[in-house]
């Protein structure tokens, strides 16, 4: 896939573009919300792609699919959730929700960072789409920030959300009160098993 073609196709009201200027977007917005070393790491395992519709929606096409990916969008044909879903881009804060497969990855590979640890009974109530609270934090890592999301992995270390910190630091965690809201809820993977129940439920709550 030759870095400087602009591979553009609309279909069904879904366009899906890569380029270097989607290249250079995405990982702009990794870099900022997760450190150069995510972006260098990620920009490494392949081409991203960019798909706008009601949503704008970054994934990476891995090497081994470059080929199909550029047939197709030469072709007219909008190759839509191919590759790995890396996240929501948006116009306003926050501009990136990175999805929980690459917080996973990032956090495996390269060590964790912008993230809260939840213990078990505080997981829990966030896996039915509730905020996190102080008293549930069994740990924090830097930066956190008003504006970015963070990650909230569990103490088995997996990767079960995302939310929007309340606080501008780990060092804040000391002035709040046990019930005190720590991070709103953006995303939980019990949305995926509460699609039956909760009908039209958001993905993202921002």
């Amino acid at each position: 896939m030759p870095n400087e073609e602009v591979l553009k196709c609309t279909s069904g009201g879904i366009t899906c573009e890569v380029s270097e200027l989607v290249n250079e977007l995405i990982k702009s917005l990794i870099r900022e919300y997760l450190g150069n070393d995510v972006a260098e790491f990620t920009a490494g395992l392949g081409r991203f792609m960019l798909c706008r519709g009601e949503f704008s929606e970054a994934y990476l096409i891995p090497k081994e699919l470059e080929g199909l990916v550029t047939k197709l969008l030469r072709s007219g044909r909008v190759p839509y959730s191919v590759g790995m879903y890396l996240g929501r881009v948006r116009s306003r804060k926050p501009r990136f929700v990175p999805s929980v497969n690459l917080l996973h990855i990032t956090y495996c590979e390269l060590g964790v960072r912008s993230a809260l640890v939840v213990s078990l009974k505080g997981l829990k109530p966030f896996l039915y789409g509730n905020d996190v609270l102080k008293e549930s934090v069994i740990n924090c890592f830097e930066p956190v920030r008003r504006g970015y999301v963070v990650g909230i992995v569990g103490e088995d270390g997996y990767v079960y959300g995302v939310g929007l910190p309340v606080i501008n630091s780990c060092s804040e965690l000391n002035l709040l009160k046990g019930s005190d809201v720590v991070a709103l809820n953006v995303f939980d993977v019990g949305w995926f098993l509460r699609g039956g129940t909760v009908p039209r439920e958001r993905m993202f709550k921002v």
